[in-house]
């Protein structure tokens, strides 16, 4: 008798569909990443050393695509602003010195038309994009560490 249920338990389960379809073999295009929501102040919470091991808190979103909000500071440009940095405060954006290197974001847009580009906004705005750390260097001038490549200001 026990026998015989466990053989019709198994005769069941194999006459089961295939739990290992998915939506890519039906055609379906796979559902796209949602950014992560990230806390600026997080990038910046640790006394920052030029050429320095950055902390695994940090490398551990290098690729995400994330949602950050801050300030605009786009240097000169103030219409057709293709890149900017995205800093924490509004102290660091235009009236003060420049902030510390691991205090802003390097963001440069995803222009494939001329709508993608953005204005200057007194006001805080979202950007989102891929994040990528990244020492960059022009000679002895560091020019970023944080970057949103490939951005959007969605606010």
């Amino acid at each position: 008798m026990i026998y015989r249920m466990r053989f019709v338990t198994l005769l069941a389960l194999l006459a089961l569909p295939g739990c290992e379809r998915s939506n890519a073999h039906a055609g379906a295009p796979p559902a796209p990443e949602a950014p992560a929501e990230i806390d600026m102040l997080e990038f910046g919470n640790f006394e920052y050393v030029e050429r320095m091991k950055l902390p695994d808190h940090i490398l551990r979103w290098n690729g995400k695509l994330v949602r950050a909000t801050g300030y605009m500071n786009p240097g000169r440009q103030v219409l057709k602003v293709k890149e900017f940095e995205l800093v924490m405060n509004k102290n660091t954006c235009c009236y003060g010195s420049r902030p510390k290197m691991n205090h802003f974001f390097q963001v440069e847009l995803l222009v494939k038309k001329k709508e993608d580009l953005t204005v200057f906004s007194s006001e805080p705005i979202t950007v989102t994009g891929r994040f990528v750390v990244e020492e960059t260097w022009d000679g002895d001038w560091q020019l970023g560490l944080y970057w949103l490549k490939d951005a959007k200001v969605v606010k």
